[in-house]
């Protein structure tokens, strides 16, 4: 039977009193013939519970407790009036307040407040139905309890709690309060086989301080059942589901170049919930030391990033000797995303990786970031203004080469724009529209500041002498109306201006030694402004065409669609001199030469009185689908499915009819498709060179015949194969927060992909051809092993190009990892079996070889 009724009990009557919609009734002792120790309830003809009391003027007596208890049970509930207790038998459940015991046997005294409750054995002998306990937010499973409604204390055997990412089980345990637990012969895992734990930390005792800490005396680890001779006079285990401030462990290695060390140990502060500082360190026994700062942060709805910073002084092989080598490095590391609910009108983000150059051949043990020599970085913000045409946006920029240490830097980079207003327009207005309607203009105005030197020259740069700074702005004009339905007319005129910092002086110096003589250029400071314009007007005519052939009914190929998309254009600018007189000579004696005080600076105008200009430009983009019939419908809904054959074929060309020779261009070429599903993905580049060529290679102002030359061409495809045909992927990949790539998907039997680029040059006689060929990918020799790689090869040197691999094992709440390159350069290799949570993830065993030691 199942039994739900909340009871109250009385200090003096011991009668059970039972609540039915509002009014109270009483259960007295039944006086028919049954047990002595049990009740039961007299009903009425019509089956409503009859009151056997008689009430008199008594008060009633104080509660034994302080509010219902509800219970329920699904075999039978006992009352023992003699013994003021209450039996429980099959599921039972007992509810008081915030406290929840359930367990096949219950035995709950009334008088002492007191409950017990165990399991049952089943015909096996197995005990089933044991006791779980909840207090709040505390919950546990044990074998056998007792515990004081009243004092809310309580012996347990054999308890299993979840407290944070691990499991904490005893023998015995005492509960001293809601937050406080004493453990006798314990251990605490992270392994959720409660029964059976792959590996613990036993405990001779332990105190455990709820969502806080555990403390434990004396500790040994435990794996597969087996002690190893790994103990601890006594332990402490954070299971604060907030951060916690804590030390972080170093690891341990040695290096032929640089000795043994002690690596990545510090401290871990949890700052707040929105913010965490990591401060680790390397030592070396040859001198070498390194330090990092990172940071992590998060605000919901607003923003998330993290940052990373590095220093390190390297010490290779001993002084005086021929392969001693002295490198100070440093990294910055910083990426910052707006969530994009936080502010549609404002955004910041952040990409910055920067370093000395020999910050990763000293400080890395990735193959690609070895191998990477480039390194960019990008901090932006914008800002625009709701229902206005103007935005704001600033910019830092970073370019590093740090094969030759070379370093461009931008900073700042400011643009302001008024998007294209139509000052004639009326605002509402409805109707046809008149020419002058569609007059628009617009604005923008950008400032720059920016240097290109060496790395060890940066911070040592002036911002006058070594950097180049300027700010332009510019005012467009322009017309827009269709002659025809295809044809469009567009006239524009355009104005610049510039304002420099300074302008620059050459002067001829004689050499007095000799008859020759060089000339010096100096800058001369000073605000100056200028400008320039251009005018221009094109028409341009943009039909499509769709062509379209059916097939017999009933064939498998229902049609073939093609779209053609032919683009006439021609633009005409017209000769313009210059608004002012920006040059300057100097002269060697015989020669005079002319000079642009400008030259070599970000925004300068034009010097020199343009020439008319013009061209006719066309283009053809082809597009190729295929419907065929849909074999898998069988509700007449999708009884067709499109293919695309070719999603672009396209053709360039274009003839400047002001042009002393070569009027045509280079004819491009590009097409791209998909196949196989899109597994298959197919880009295709060419330039064809319609001239001819001398013997010597030079180009002719004669064409070369036929279709021309084919000067370059390329031809890339990426491969993609995988168990699930990559069906999961783009749900998982939301899933782990647009990291996919990053992690090994056990679920995923196999994936293999594979590109490969070829490229064919031929600007004159001498032709070229280039090869490559990328693999990656992983696959599973079992459920739990997992096998993934890298790799490549060039044709042109008939070299293997960077590989790596790496294998996993997934051993439930343990994990082992083996990485290894293993030939080229940078040689190494990287095992480790470390227990997978993050809480724990100090307890590991690595043996590592770096490749300064193969």
């Amino acid at each position: 039977m199942a039994i739900a009724l909340p009871i109250i009990l009385s200090s003096n009557s011991f009668a059970a009193e039972y609540l039915f919609g509002g009014s109270l009734w009483n259960m007295t002792a039944d006086t028919t013939g049954q047990p002595g120790d049990s009740l039961r309830i007299v009903y009425d003809s019509i089956g409503n519970p009859v009151d056997t009391i008689r009430r008199d003027s008594t008060p009633e007596a104080e509660p034994l407790f302080d509010d219902l208890i509800t219970y329920e049970s699904a075999d039978s509930v006992r009352f023992s009036i003699a013994d003021k207790k209450v039996f429980f038998y099959k599921d039972a459940l007992i509810k008081y307040i915030r406290t929840e015991l359930k367990a096949d046997y219950i035995d709950l005294d009334m008088e002492k407040k007191l409950a017990f409750a165990s399991g049952v054995p089943d015909t096996a002998g197995t005990l089933i139905g044991k006791p779980h306990f909840k207090d709040g937010g505390q919950e546990f499973d044990s074998k056998e309890l007792r515990y004081n409604f009243e004092t809310r204390k309580g012996f347990v055997k054999e308890i299993i709690t979840q407290e944070g990412e691990g499991y904490l089980q005893g023998k015995l345990t005492k509960k001293q309060s809601d937050s406080v637990y004493c453990v006798k012969n314990g251990w605490y895992t992270t392994c959720d086989e409660h029964d059976h734990p792959h590996f613990y930390f036993r405990m001779s005792k332990a105190k455990m301080i709820k969502d806080k800490k555990v403390f434990a005396g004396f500790t040994n680890l435990v794996l597969e059942d087996v002690p190893l001779p790994l103990f601890l006079p006594f332990a402490y285990f954070p299971i604060t589901k907030k951060g916690t401030s804590g030390i972080i462990i170093p690891t341990y290695g040695e290096e032929r170049m640089r000795g043994f060390n002690l690596r990545n140990g510090g401290y871990y502060f949890a700052i707040s919930d929105y913010m965490d500082l990591t401060i680790t360190g390397d030592i070396y026994t040859n001198g070498s030391w390194g330090v990092r700062l990172g940071s992590t942060y998060r605000k919901r709805y607003k923003f998330n990033g993290n940052f990373d910073f590095s220093t390190s002084k390297n010490y290779v092989s001993e002084k005086g000797m021929p392969d001693y080598q002295e490198s100070s490095d440093w990294s910055v590391r910083w990426t910052h995303s707006q969530d994009g609910k936080a502010n549609p009108y404002s955004t910041f983000s952040a990409s910055v990786d920067m370093s000395s150059a020999n910050q990763n051949y000293f400080n890395s043990t990735n193959i690609n970031e070895i191998a990477n020599q480039r390194k960019q970085s990008s901090i932006s913000w914008s800002k625009k203004w709701p229902e206005k045409p103007f935005s704001l946006s600033g910019s830092f920029n970073h370019n590093q080469n740090s094969q030759d240490s070379s370093i461009s830097v931008t900073l700042p980079n400011l643009s302001f724009r008024m998007s294209q207003i139509y000052p004639f327009r009326k605002k509402g207005k409805v109707g046809e529209m008149k020419w002058y309607d569609n007059i628009g203009i617009s604005y923008s105005a950008d400032l720059k500041n920016n240097i290109q030197t060496k790395e060890d020259k940066l911070f040592k740069s002036s911002f006058t002498r070594d950097w180049n700074n300027g700010f332009r702005h510019n005012i467009p004009l322009s017309l827009s109306f269709k002659l025809a339905k295809d044809i469009t007319l567009t006239p524009s005129l355009n104005y610049n201006g510039y304002l420099n910092l300074k302008t620059i002086e050459r002067v001829w110096v004689p050499d007095t030694t000799s008859s020759g003589g060089h000339f010096v250029q100096r800058d001369i400071p000073g605000v100056n402004y200028s400008h320039d314009y251009s005018a221009s007007a094109s028409i341009g005519y943009t039909p499509t065409i769709y062509g379209m052939f059916q097939f017999k009914p009933g064939s498998k190929v229902y049609a073939i669609r093609h779209v053609i998309r032919p683009s006439l254009s021609a633009s005409y600018t017209p000769p313009i001199s210059p608004l002012g007189n920006y040059t300057k000579t100097y002269t060697d004696g015989v020669t005079v030469t002319e000079y642009s005080i400008y030259e070599g600076m970000i925004y300068r105008p034009s010097t020199q009185t343009s020439k008319q200009a013009g061209s006719v430009s066309f283009s053809l983009d082809n597009n190729l689908e295929m419907k065929v019939r849909n074999d898998q419908d069988t509700t007449g809904e999708e009884q067709f499915r499109k293919i695309k054959l070719l999603e672009s074929f396209r053709i360039q060309v274009s003839y400047n009819p002001f042009a002393e020779k070569f009027k045509f261009s280079t004819i491009g070429l590009s097409a791209r498709t998909k196949l196989f599903n899109s597994r298959i993905d197919l880009n295709f580049t060419g330039t064809i060179d319609p001239y001819a060529l001398d013997e010597k290679g030079n180009k002719l102002n004669k064409y070369h015949g036929g279709i021309g030359r084919l000067t370059n061409a390329s031809l890339s495809t990426g491969i993609n194969f995988s168990a699930d045909n990559g069906k999961n992927k783009e749900e998982k990949n939301e899933m782990v927060g647009g990291y996919y790539e990053q992690y090994l998907d056990f679920d995923v039997p196999w994936s293999i992909n594979i590109d490969y680029t070829f490229s064919y040059s031929k600007p004159a006689f001498k032709s070229t051809v280039t090869q490559m060929m990328g693999i990656n990918g992983d696959f599973s020799l079992t459920p739990k092993w997992k096998i993934s790689f890298t790799s490549g090869y060039n044709f042109a040197t008939k070299e293997i190009s960077a590989s790596s691999f790496q294998i996993t094992r997934d051993l439930h709440c343990w994990e082992m990892s083996f990485n290894c390159i293993p030939f080229g350069q940078h040689q190494s290799y990287n095992f480790q079996i470390n227990v997978r949570s993050s809480m724990l993830k100090d307890l590991k065993l690595t043996k590592r070889a770096s490749w300064y030691d193969l």
